[in-house]
Formats: C-alpha cells, structure tokens, sequence
C-alpha cells in the first residue's frame, strides 16, 4: 500500500516554491495557460523524497505512514527531474533531495520579499551560489575581475598551498585549497550539478571550467 499524498498537500508543495521545480540546475516553471480560454497545463510533480511504499526510491520503513504522505516528506519538481531523482536515488539522497527543497522555499521567500525583477535561470542559480558559498564565490570573482589578460576560465583544487600543480607549460588556472575552503569539493559538486562549472578533470588534480554565462556574472555588478 503506498502512502500518498492527497491534493491539498500537491497544492502546497507547488504553492511553496511558486511552482518552480525545487532542483537548483532546472527552476523549471511547472504551470501554465492551456490554449483555451480556460484550463491550465501542469507539468509538475509532488515527489516523496522517502518512497510511498517498500520497494521505492530512499524508502524508510522507521517513518509513520502519516508522516511519509505528509508535506515533510514531499519536494515539487519538474517531470524530468522528479524521474531523474528517482531512478538514481543514490546520488540523490534524502539529505540532497532536502537540501533541495529548502533552497527553493527560501529563493521563493526572497522573490516575495524584495520585489525584485525576475531573474534569469541563470542568474538564479549564480545568485544561489553565492547565498549558499560566499566566501568562494567573492575569491573566484576576484581573480575573474583580476585577470588582465580576461582569457581564463580553468580552475583546479589543491590540499594546499604546500602543492605544487601546473609547472612547465600548464595553461594558467585559478587555485583553490581544501585547507582553505573545507567543503570546496562538495561546493564544486553543486556547480557542476548546476552547469557554472565543467569537469575537465584529466588526472588526479580535480580540473574546472567555468561556462561563459558564469565568468561574465562573476565579472560583471555585484
């Protein structure tokens, strides 16, 4: 028997996140106008972030079934990702899937408070990094800003400043220290996730590009 969630609970899944997908790399709008003069398309989805039933993505038998149809336990998404995180629930796990659906309450709270103009999907998953990693994101603007030559993208993640990388001919790269930013592996898993940054990784040195739209953010008015 799955423990489901009624409609009323749907509805404040979606309304909670302005029926924006909750995953920080989609933001997908999930509602809209049909083409009639009425009726409206829904292309959204109350996830269980535990399973409904045995058997299911992340299911824990240790919660109540009350519990597991409720609101606590659900994220919206978009179709896609609610499939995505559900056929590989390993990578996506509870903590993730929470982490998730905090992010976009709070990013919902914001838009309502500070009136300001839509952002671009873009623009609000750089606005994200920087709320959830400020002090690496000031580092990486810096050094984007001090580049005179404005030619580099690559950056690379060292133990420390005691390591040497890049001797001979290496093409210039930022540098970033795990003694410096504990959780700066973690930090560039969720740039990645979220497309700022690429894995060009081609050794043991982890190696990242950043994508054009997040250098000229970086660069550009805070």
């Amino acid at each position: 028997m799955r423990d489901e969630f009624t409609q009323g609970v749907k509805d404040e899944l979606a309304r909670r996140v302005s029926y924006l997908c909750s995953n920080p790399g989609c933001r997908q709008q999930t509602s809209g106008p049909q083409s009639t003069p009425s009726g409206s398309v829904n292309i959204g989805v109350a996830a269980h972030i535990t399973a409904a039933s045995p058997g299911g993505p992340r299911y824990d038998e240790s919660i109540l079934p009350e519990t597991r149809g409720s609101a606590e336990n659900g994220i919206w998404l978009c179709q896609i990702c609610a499939k995505l995180v559900d056929n590989d629930p390993a990578r996506y796990d509870v903590s993730k899937l929470q982490e998730w659906k905090s992010d976009a309450e709070s990013a919902a709270a914001r838009a309502l408070e500070h009136r300001t103009a839509p952002a671009t999907e873009s623009q609000g998953v750089f606005s994200e990094a920087e709320r959830l990693m400020p002090d690496l994101i000031a580092e990486m603007r810096n050094d984007v800003r001090s580049d005179e030559t404005e030619l580099v993208r690559e950056l690379v993640i060292l133990h420390s400043r005691n390591v040497m990388f890049g001797l001979g001919h290496s093409k210039p790269r930022f540098v970033y220290y795990t003694t410096e930013y504990p959780n700066i592996t973690v930090q560039a898993d969720w740039l990645e996730e979220t497309g700022c940054i690429l894995d060009i990784t081609p050794g043991n040195a982890p190696i990242y590009r950043m994508v054009p739209e997040f250098v000229d953010w970086l660069r550009g008015p805070i």
